[in-house]
């Protein structure tokens, strides 16, 4: 058995720990400590904003329009993974501005009616352009020639300049049959 001093491991984890700590404080001093929401503003930290149907966003603080973004996917020649439980449901959605990717609004798919091969989501961001990003289980893939692949997600451009948008993609599961 493998006996450690305790003095030599005690040393790094102070030092980790006090570096933290001026990480904290620089941060605080900077401006970048979490914003006070303004005398009035309804909801509590951590919950959704009621401009956004399915997610966040922080329209309430962005300046000009705020605008309807709509995002429908459909599963195509499932293969059998709905069946087994491994459909897009419940994918993670983001909206990141153009340019900086910054996330301005984010939620899950749900279920559109009693369609069980379309999902939805929907959140008002203010007017802009973005890249609508989805997260789908492995095996599923794009239809859709206009979407690119970024870090593992799937995404489309979504131009909000100057009216509400549908962002739709068509997904196709990849896991090879039994025989092919």
């Amino acid at each position: 058995m493998v006996m450690l001093d305790r003095r030599k491991l005690a040393v790094p984890l102070f030092a980790q720990a006090g570096a933290f700590i001026v990480v904290l404080v620089i941060g605080g001093f900077t401006g970048h400590a979490a914003p006070k929401p303004p005398p009035g503003a309804q909801g509590t930290p951590g919950t959704a904003s009621p401009s956004s149907t399915a997610g966040t966003g922080s329209p309430a603080s962005a300046k000009g329009p705020v605008l309807k973004l709509s995002v429908k996917v459909t599963e195509d020649g499932t293969n059998g993974l709905s069946q087994a439980g491994d459909t897009v449901a419940g994918s993670q959605v983001r909206v990141l501005q153009n340019g900086s990717l910054a996330s301005v609004a984010s939620g899950t798919l749900s279920a559109s009616g009693t369609q069980s091969k379309v999902q939805e989501y929907a959140a008002n961001v203010p007017a802009g352009q973005y890249q609508v990003c989805i997260d789908p289980p492995i095996g599923w893939e794009s239809r859709v020639r206009t979407t690119q692949a970024l870090a593992g997600w799937i995404c489309s451009p979504a131009d909000l300049r100057t009216s509400p948008q549908l962002v739709t993609f068509r997904l196709t599961s990849q896991v090879p049959q039994v025989g092919q």
